[in-house]
């Protein structure tokens, strides 16, 4: 088997260059780094990461793994799909090993939780999903670091750090140019109000009508039944109106949305021009609705960034657990 000092003789380099080569710690000049990577390449050469996992954790304490945890959620929802693939890449960058790891929201204590967590084999954990007063309890108990990725509120969250967008100004630009389109009357569609987030999108909305000198109408506000009850139901008797009450639609959720596509295209048939414009969200720009449509492009990796800085600090005692705001 070939060894890291096979390595450093064949490049006439030290092991501990080596080292920081493959580790991706420490300042190794172009030279010596090609050097290593020529002299691995020749010989073949790969990391025993059980070896090396074991050395870290007796001489640090610290395993470079990072749990990004979902709660009662999952992970190809698209909503989240584009944070998984934002914190994957700066994981990377960071030189930490990714663990994706589900929990239901349900556990009431350490030991409701996957071996992966409870045992000591994670530096922190990225959180996000349907957090509830339990998940944040047991968290807590954990004594691991953590630092929630979302729009939580603080009362919720406690000591938990959390890293949160700016939901305003996308939602302040898309009103405006729905404005601009000549649109007077928008609605405004969810599926749960008593979710914080949309209650600041809710907020965010009525403080944009009033910026573009539009009128705030709570007769064309419409939310479901529940948390992914949909909205096609309470919908469909507005869109067999003869007449709608609104000229266009702001819906944030990309899901709920594709619901209110279908009753427009029901509505207006396939001969008659769609007069009715929506304005959602979508993760990725390939997304498309076959409806008159401006979208919010979401942006996680200053989000992600900010997170997982935050809880390298937090892993390293360089900083004290806390809530940011990013755009």
């Amino acid at each position: 088997m070939v060894s890291m000092c096979d390595v450093a003789t064949r490049a006439e380099v030290s092991k501990a260059t080596v080292s920081r080569v493959l580790n991706g710690k420490g300042v190794v000049s172009a030279n010596a780094r090609q050097k290593v990577l020529d002299a691995c390449n020749e010989l073949k050469y790969k990391l025993n990461f059980n070896i090396q996992d074991l050395v870290l954790k007796s001489r640090t304490g610290a395993t470079r793994n990072i749990a990004f945890v979902m709660v009662g959620k999952e992970f190809a929802d698209p909503a989240y799909a584009r944070l998984v693939d934002e914190i994957s890449s700066q994981i990377n960058k960071h030189h930490y090993h990714l663990m994706l790891v589900k929990i239901t929201g349900q556990e009431k204590t350490i030991y409701d939780l996957p071996p992966v967590l409870r045992d000591e084999r994670i530096d922190g954990i990225l959180l996000t999903g349907d957090i509830n007063p339990d998940t944040v309890g047991v968290m807590e108990a954990m004594q691991t670091q953590c630092v929630v990725v979302g729009n939580y509120g603080s009362h919720l969250l406690r000591s938990l750090g959390c890293v949160r967008s700016n939901i305003e100004l996308p939602i302040f630009d898309l009103i405006e140019k729905m404005a601009k389109s000549g649109k007077k009357r928008i609605a405004f569609v969810e599926e749960d109000f008593d979710n914080y987030c949309v209650k600041q999108i809710f907020e965010a909305y009525k403080a944009a009508l009033k910026e573009n000198g539009l009128s705030f109408d709570k007769n064309i506000c419409y939310s479901g039944e529940r948390a992914f009850s949909g909205i096609f139901n309470t919908l469909k008797p507005v869109f067999c109106r003869k007449e709608l009450p609104f000229d266009s639609i702001f819906c944030a959720d990309l899901r709920l949305a594709r619901e209110i596509s279908h009753l427009i295209i029901g509505h207006f048939g396939l001969e008659r021009k769609i007069d009715i414009l929506i304005a959602t969200s979508r993760p990725f720009n390939y997304y498309k609705l076959p409806v008159p449509t401006i979208y919010m492009e979401q942006s996680s990796e200053a989000r992600v960034e900010a997170a997982l800085q935050l809880l390298i600090d937090q892993i390293e005692g360089k900083k004290e657990s806390q809530s940011i705001t990013v755009n």
